[in-house]
């Protein structure tokens, strides 16, 4: 066996990606915990004004939480596919 075949699953390991889908769309991040501000970032790459807040929810996620909301400062565990996002603007703060 070669060595290429046998370090496949290592490089597997270090290498996955997570789809996840923000608003309806695909996203792809390479780490299994999101964080809020990374999902509003995918999903409003050109904020419409800095104080602008959003209300995020989530389903399909990894245990111990599978849906809920997600606020600031806050983290969600993903699942390698399917973990559903959806972020609307709320107003300014």
């Amino acid at each position: 066996m070669s060595e290429a075949a046998t370090s496949a699953p290592e490089d597997q390991a270090r290498h996955t990606e997570y789809a996840i889908v923000i608003n309806g769309e695909l996203a792809v991040v390479p780490h299994q915990e999101v964080s809020y501000n990374e999902v509003v970032a995918i999903a409003y790459p050109t904020r419409p004004d800095p104080r602008t807040t959003y209300t995020m929810t989530y389903r399909n996620a990894e245990a111990p939480k599978h849906e809920g909301i997600l606020v600031e400062g806050e983290l969600v565990t993903v699942k390698q596919e399917g973990t559903t996002f959806n972020v609307t603007p709320t107003g300014k703060s």
